[in-house]
């Protein structure tokens, strides 16, 4: 019972964040046509103008209407989609590919350290939203700055910018976990590099996957913030031509950072016009700094039942080899731990 409680923040976090992103896709598909849209003005009970748009937050406009005449509580739900699939596709294939590549890395391509590690060190310094404001206008699937092609574009430019720190990160445990004496055992009873990858290091690291996971969604949350308040928007934009020299550029989306982006001038006028999207992001990031903790407090316990089962398979295969005497000192004090 005690260990059931201990897992209740995290399963409240999750299901926040799955809830969100349900009602938003029933927001869109379902309720977006039976809501009505917000009035112009106004008025009292003698038929007076009280107030123009925008709206303060009230009961019946929660987080306000903006300028445009936009229910922000509204806004705020259809972009939760748009921000936290985002967010979650740029996490998994960050944290896949840099396993991937890590794991290559660490194993198979040591002798290149030196020229990785240069490569690495110059993306460290550099901050991830210079490199993606960099590539940001290169749509590699076309030309249009709105869409699924742009957004999966998107995807991949915020998936680059982290990918050789990440992989450095990945890179560095394998080759501390491939240190370890039952790793020495398991080559020495002739386990390849292949084996040891299968049946020793993806296991170590599924045990880890899950916590990158959620850190780097922290990370891309707070990436995106960023890039909102410089007019990115990374749900696609519309570019509306004034004249032969002005621009306007408006969001394609609700995503939340271009919520905050697009009224970002509004701290000097309304401040509360940004206070809805603001509120959904703290809501969110808090919801994954939970699960974070969760997953960090229980990391350790999940680790070590999986590392000392496998240990005990390649302890089993020791004892039916044949082996010198030089060879057994090496893992004689592991022998003794399992027999």
């Amino acid at each position: 019972m005690n260990k059931s409680w201990k897992r209740l923040p995290f399963l409240f976090s999750l299901l926040f964040l799955v809830g969100l992103v349900i009602f938003s896709f029933l927001y869109t598909l379902v309720l977006k046509d039976h809501i009505k849209d917000p009035p112009v003005l106004l008025y009292d009970g003698n038929g007076n103008i009280t107030k123009a748009r925008p709206f303060p937050p009230s009961f019946d406009f929660p987080f306000g209407v903006d300028r445009f005449g936009h229910n922000l509580f509204w806004s705020v739900i259809d972009g939760a989609k748009y921000t936290i699939l985002i967010g979650l596709s740029v996490s998994l294939l960050r944290v896949g590919l840099s396993v991937c590549f890590g794991i290559i890395y660490g194993i198979y391509l040591q002798k290149m350290r030196q020229f990785f590690t240069t490569f690495e060190r110059a993306f460290r310094f550099i901050p991830a939203i210079l490199l993606v404001l960099l590539f940001f206008d290169v749509n590699l699937f076309g030309n249009s700055t709105k869409g699924f092609s742009y957004i999966a574009s998107i995807v991949i430019w915020l998936t680059i910018v982290a990918l050789p720190s990440l992989v450095h990160v990945v890179r560095n445990e394998v080759i501390h976990f491939n240190r370890e004496d039952f790793i020495t055992a398991s080559r020495a009873i002739g386990a390849t590099k292949f084996r040891i990858i299968r049946k020793h290091v993806m296991p170590f690291l599924r045990t880890r996957a899950l916590l990158m996971i959620v850190q780097q969604m922290i990370s891309v949350l707070l990436l995106l913030v960023h890039l909102g308040i410089v007019r990115v928007f990374v749900g696609g934009r519309h570019i509306i031509q004034i004249d032969s020299v002005r621009t306007v550029i408006f969001p394609a989306t609700y995503e939340w950072s271009a919520l905050i982006g697009v009224s970002y001038q509004e701290l000097m006028l309304d401040q509360w016009i940004v206070f809805g999207p603001s509120i959904a992001f703290i809501l969110t990031l808090l919801a994954c700094n939970v699960m974070k903790r969760m997953l960090e407090g229980t990391e350790e316990k999940v680790v070590v039942p999986i590392v000392g089962k496998t240990h005990k398979k390649e302890i089993k295969q020791l004892k039916k080899s044949n082996f010198t005497f030089a060879e057994a000192v090496v893992i004689n004090k592991d022998i003794k731990e399992f027999q």
